[in-house]
């Protein structure tokens, strides 16, 4: 799938997804959603997650699917995808207030507050470090990135 970011500064941002199958599906975005889906690709895409945010939009989810409470509330929504959402928030809060010195203890302590449905994870420390170091630099290229210019991602389901 080809995640397409396109930088409008003043006006809304877009978000496109390109699904393999061709068909596609988009949002204006403000800064703050570019970066969480930015998070959210990096770390499904290194923890592997094929049925988390980017794998339900690449089955055929409206992205705008989100933003309405009831569609939102009958959607199934698998583990990875409850983990994928604990986590792309906490790699941002980190961006904004520095690295966690233990981020295993904080993200099973945000995940067990948040959702007590599956159990907490634990992330190895190189999947960590990859996280974080891949966030930064996409979100650098972001942050640069000219106005009415576009940033493509593939996500690999």
């Amino acid at each position: 799938m080809v995640i397409q970011l396109t930088k409008n500064g003043a006006k809304p941002n877009i978000i496109k997804y390109i699904r393999d199958n061709g068909t596609e599906t988009w949002m204006y975005s403000d800064d703050f959603f570019v970066r969480h889906d930015i998070s959210h690709f990096i770390l499904e895409s290194v923890l592997g997650y094929h049925t988390a945010f980017n794998g339900m939009i690449n089955q055929g989810m409206d992205i705008r699917d989100f933003e309405n409470k009831e569609k939102r509330a009958s959607l199934t929504v698998t583990d990875e995808a409850y983990y994928a959402e604990n986590l792309a928030n906490l790699f941002l809060i980190e961006i904004v207030q520095g690295e966690f010195s233990d981020f295993n203890t904080v993200q099973q302590d945000a995940f067990v507050s948040w959702n007590n449905q599956f159990p907490a994870i634990c992330l190895a420390d190189d999947k960590i470090t990859q996280i974080r170091s891949q966030l930064r630099k996409l979100l650098h290229q972001w942050e640069k990135l000219p106005e009415g210019e576009k940033m493509e991602l593939i996500f690999e389901v």
